[in-house]
């Protein structure tokens, strides 16, 4: 039998409840004489007789108690699959987890939630902003912002922008020191050891051998004392223009190191299961057109 025959499954059911053909053709909505011609096409087609017709009505056959379980197996499974059906998300609304790198929440995710919010009113935001790496591929959050590319899993990855470090402090601050000519002159702000292995924090190390006057692993930190006027520090460009820093003029010997710091790259990461949901695909869309 072929997965169309649902609707003469449906009859068996219907006419094994009620035990006639009148009220089990009634209760499928159809009349005695169609319900009579799919039961004995069904009967024809399974080679076996269903029901013994008898005064009182219908009575199942060997063949039918033991079809029972199978049929209401198929009765359940399309009332599961109805019932999927019937959750499907249509519209944009709900809640999208995102994972970030801490900084990257406060500079750029949190001053374009008001417009993604504004477009899509019914949708609600759980962001983690940390050094933690949610699993995307295990769909442990839905969307992620990575400034390494992901090579495994079933990901939908796409980049959003490029961004070099640069030496930067506040105006006032930057203006005081002029031209730069020792890296070692300046108050650092840094990163703590336990982000040493990173390639701006190795930059720094290489050329600044006294203590840091700042250590934290927090960006944000960073960020918040560079902006006191406490010290310089290695910042993406792109942060210069969201918090009113100055990148440094530094002398032409320093130049060469200014051309050595690493180059970030900004990635966003999907499982490839959940992109074209649509309240996935409307912030993975409009997070797109921001970082553009």
């Amino acid at each position: 039998m072929a997965l169309d025959d649902w609707d003469d499954v449906r009859l068996f059911l219907s006419l094994l409840e009620a035990r006639s053909l009148t009220a089990g053709a009634k209760a499928l909505g159809v009349d005695v004489s169609t319900a009579s011609r799919r039961l004995a096409r069904l009967e024809e087609r399974l080679e076996v007789p269903l029901f013994h017709r008898t005064r009182e009505g219908l009575a199942p056959t060997k063949a039918a108690t033991r079809l029972l379980p199978a049929a209401q197996a198929m009765a359940q499974a399309a009332q599961t699959f109805t019932g999927e059906a019937g959750g499907l998300e249509r519209e944009v609304e709900g809640v999208v987890s995102l994972s970030l790198p801490p900084g990257i929440g406060e500079a750029f995710i949190a001053p374009a939630l008001p417009a993604l919010s504004a477009r899509y009113p019914r949708l609600r935001f759980e962001v983690d902003a940390s050094t933690r790496l949610r699993d995307v591929g295990r769909r442990e959050v839905d969307l992620a912002l990575r400034t390494i590319r992901p090579t495994a899993g079933p990901l939908k990855v796409q980049r959003l922008t490029r961004a070099k470090w640069l030496p930067m402090a506040a105006p006032a601050v930057a203006a005081r020191l002029g031209k730069v000519t020792d890296w070692a002159s300046l108050r650092w702000v840094g990163w703590g050891f336990e982000l040493a292995h990173l390639p701006v924090a190795a930059w720094l190390s290489a050329r600044v051998k006294a203590a840091l006057l700042l250590r934290t692993n927090a960006f944000g930190l960073q960020v918040a004392a560079v902006r006191e006027g406490l010290g310089v520090a290695l910042v993406p460009e792109p942060y210069a223009a969201v918090y009113g820093f100055d990148v440094l003029r530094v002398s032409r010997r320093l130049a060469s190191d200014v051309a050595a710091l690493p180059t970030d790259e900004l990635w966003l990461v999907a499982h490839e299961g959940l992109r074209e949901v649509p309240h996935v695909a409307a912030t993975w869309d409009f997070l797109v057109a921001s970082f553009r």
